[in-house]
């Protein structure tokens, strides 16, 4: 698999962007709306946005640029707040 790399589950409302392979140890809130997947040694994993369709706030958001990029380049039609 080619990183990063976006999914999209439309009934769900559910934005995923993976940055690296892995196995998820931990899930880190950044509010009620966005997760972030992390490994034992903390790397980033992928973070999860939900209600994505309302758009998706960067804000606090680990390697924000490359997320953003990622929404950009998957040719979904999804806002990307920062």
């Amino acid at each position: 698999m080619t990183f990063p790399y976006v999914t999209y589950d439309e009934d769900a409302d559910a934005l995923y962007v993976g940055l690296a392979d892995g196995d998820v140890a931990r899930t880190q809130n950044l509010g009620d709306l966005r997760m972030v997947d992390l490994a034992s040694d903390g790397t980033v994993l992928g973070i999860e946005f939900i209600a994505a369709s309302a758009g998706v706030d960067l804000d606090g958001v680990p390697f924000g640029p490359t997320v953003a990029a990622a929404i950009g380049d998957s040719g979904l039609p999804i806002k990307v707040f920062a």
